[in-house]
């Protein structure tokens, strides 16, 4: 079984180093044999010297999930098996018989630790010590090359993602050959992880971003809740597979080859952090600063990704919470800073600033130094040591196997962070001449993605409502307007006029046609697209409750709607949602009118009374004609119909104006049409008044009348 291994292995090092139409030397000078015992034995003490240094950080890759061995064999029991993009320290080395070079790792599972054996192969590793001593020692595997020599070329480490990632990364490929992707098999259902992000304010926009972007406001106007188009757009790593912003993937571990100090003072040249000036309460600068504390033994975080962070948490550099002077809150805060803004959370500017320094005060940071390396600190032990060991992790922890549940402890709230703060780092490495160096990253996957990167949305004027259980009318009323739409993926979606439209309404009905329910939709369109928010509360605001004659003084058609009494009382005092009631009453047209003009409040051949509210003259109006089942019942009569009308069908419909932070919407009940004829012979039939009657008789004579009209 060995020797069928030691051929296969070579065969596979002999494709991998198959460069298109050329070969690439790519074994070790080993040769694939195991080195002299004390050759070996040597550069495992050279190891235990750089591990005591460093922890050397690796992600299992190259397989979607792999069995970490207690022995350095194939054949041996398995310790965990754990997925692609696990996150491991080397703490040794071993070579097999065969001549296989496997690293003896630790890891986190599952809350408990492990110690176990992974081939070389399956590891990717960009910390530049670790990979110079493989090299000093003949350690190093075969290097990762295309092995295809027919059409495009192929990279073993590109074809473990999903195709729809693959295009994008083989452009970077091209450019960047030392540059390796890893994926990060989350086992996460992507929709559901959107809907977690959704949850509460995990997720922020800053006001900076277009209107489509935006759905409420979060604190005293700089933030604003994400939309779920924005965060689909930052969360899919697929968005992203570009130069400028790939290093949110990045592994933040220290390099000593490119992250030098003479790199990171060419970055902070211009930044409020430039220049020779020695930084707050400090001897040193800022950039001796941020490179003594990103190497510094036992962090060995990347100074890259610490300045990132200071810029994109501090911008100009002007905050309170940096200023070492701020005499607020009574003074207790001033000399204290705070870098990172590592705390400092709230929904005002006020309780964001006290709580940042309350936290810088709580751990003694009396300077810029203490507060950059406490920061750190932070970062590293909290962030980077636990599963979240790239930027879009810090925001997004969808590491199903990190320290943290997934969607829980995220570094900040604001979705396009990792794409900022990533372009910054690509600046460093560009400013560095480091930008082709042997960087690792870790890109997540996650189940039942689209098909396509999420992207900017396109303009549309569709709305889409998520309809109740057991609803399948295709007809929604867009500010009382009907319109055809479609059900897509359990959503009903149609198309409205313009930009403009205020509420949805979708209305149930019995199987006689009679309107039993009514659901309610606020809209809101941001410059992109239209966000419908169900309004549960106004669920039946209005209600239909039939027709009848009027048979005393002037006759005429009378249409009745009703109004919950204790949604009423909640509307004219508290209010729903932020909505206060107005006004209600009942709009009529004539029903051949209606398929030419819209029956709407103010609309064109349409009449209005009012039940409820303030006329024109400022004179209150209450009418209530019943009250039956905890409703207030109001009504609206047709009266004065000549004979020749009285086989007209007349359309009738509720309405009711709401407001919210001085707008207001118009909310229409189900439009319904009698005759007062049709009318008159469906209470003769039902037997609603005795035979000797009055009521009787005028109905009779209605119908009489009705029918000499028309047979002259």
């Amino acid at each position: 079984m060995k020797k069928i291994r030691k051929i296969i292995s070579l065969f596979a090092a002999i494709l991998m180093s198959v460069q298109l139409y050329q070969p690439v030397l790519a074994v070790s000078i080993s040769d694939l044999q195991p080195p002299e015992n004390s050759w070996l034995e040597t550069a495992r003490a050279a190891l235990a010297e750089l591990t005591q240094e460093r922890e050397i950080m690796a992600l299992v890759y190259l397989s979607d999930e792999y069995p970490v061995r207690t022995a350095p064999d194939y054949d041996s029991e398995t310790a965990v098996t754990v997925l692609s993009g696990q996150q491991v320290d080397i703490l040794d080395v071993s070579v097999s018989d065969d001549g296989e070079i496997w690293e003896y790792v630790r890891l986190e599972y599952g809350g408990q630790e492990f110690c176990g054996y992974v081939p070389r192969t399956n590891l990717a590793c960009s910390d530049q010590r670790f990979l110079e001593w493989e090299e000093q020692y003949g350690l190093n595997p075969v290097r990762i090359a295309p092995f295809s020599t027919i059409g495009a070329p192929s990279y073993p480490d590109i074809d473990k993602f999903p195709a729809s990632y693959r295009p994008a990364l083989l452009e970077l490929k091209k450019k960047h050959p030392n540059w390796t992707f890893a994926v990060l098999n989350t086992n996460l259902d992507w929709n559901t992880a959107v809907a977690e992000e959704m949850k509460g304010g995990r997720s922020l926009v800053h006001s900076s971003l277009p209107g489509w972007a935006k759905d409420g406001l979060y604190d005293n106007g700089s933030w604003y809740y994400a939309t779920e188009e924005a965060l689909k757009l930052y969360m899919d790593p697929r968005s992203h597979l570009t130069e400028d912003e790939i290093f949110q993937f990045e592994l933040l571990i220290y390099n000593e080859q490119y992250h030098t100090k003479a790199a990171v003072e060419k970055i902070l040249n211009s930044t409020f952090m430039n220049g020779s000036q020695n930084a707050p309460g400090t001897s040193k600068t800022y950039a001796q600063i941020f490179w003594e504390v990103g190497s510094a033994a036992g962090r060995k975080v990347s100074p890259f990704h610490l300045v990132a962070r200071v810029i994109q948490e501090q911008g100009k550099g002007t905050s309170p919470l940096i200023s070492g002077t701020c005499a607020d809150y009574g003074g207790q805060y001033a000399g204290y800073y705070n870098y990172f803004n590592v705390g400092a959370s709230g929904k005002t500017t006020q309780q964001v600033i006290e709580n940042g320094l309350k936290y810088a005060k709580e751990h003694n940071w009396k300077d810029a130094y203490t507060s950059i390396a406490g920061g750190a600190d932070v970062i590293s032990a909290n962030y980077i040591r636990q599963g979240q060991y790239t930027l879009y992790l810090q925001k997004f922890n969808v590491n199903p196997e990190g320290h943290y549940k997934p969607y829980e402890h995220q570094y900040m709230q604001n979705i396009s962070a990792p794409c900022t703060e990533a372009s910054k780092i690509k600046q460093l490495y560009t400013a560095a001449n480091a930008f082709d160096s042997t960087f690792v990253f870790s890109i997540p996957v996650f189940q039942n993605m689209p098909s396509a990167a999420c992207g900017v949305p396109a303009v549309s004027t569709e709305v889409a409502l998520k309809l109740p259980d057991g609803y399948s009318d295709t007809t929604v009323w867009l500010d009382g307007i009907p319109v055809q739409g479609t059900i897509k993926d359990g959503k009903l979606v149609a198309k409205a006029a313009d930009s403009k439209a205020k509420t949805a309404v979708v209305y149930r009905y019995d199987e006689a046609g009679v309107p039993t329910n009514m659901y309610v939709w606020s809209l809101k369109y941001n410059g992109t697209l239209y966000k419908a928010t169900a309004e549960p509360e106004l669920e039946n605001l209005l209600t239909y409750h039939g027709f009848s004659i009027r048979i005393t003084g002037k006759s005429g058609i009378r249409f009745k709607t009703g109004v919950s009494a204790q949604l009423r009382e909640k509307l004219t005092s508290t209010g729903v949602n932020g909505y206060t009631l107005k006004e209600y009453g009942t709009l009529i047209m004539k029903e051949s009118n209606r398929g030419k003009y819209p029956m709407i409040k103010g609309g064109e051949k349409v009449l209005s009374g009012m039940a409820y509210g303030t006329d024109e003259n400022g004179k209150r109006q209450d009418v209530v004609y019943e009250i039956a089942d905890g409703r207030y019942r109001y009504t609206s009569v047709l009266v004065g119909m000549p004979p020749e009308q009285y086989k007209e069908e007349y359309a009738f419909r509720g309405y009711a104006v709401l407001e919210k932070g001085g707008s207001q919407i118009v909310v229409y009940g189900p439009p319904k049409a009698r005759s007062i004829y049709s009318l008159a012979q469906q209470l003769l039939k039902m037997g609603s008044y005795e035979s000797s009657s009055d009521a009787y008789k005028f109905l009779e004579k209605l119908i009489r009348d009705a029918d000499a009209v028309q047979s002259k």
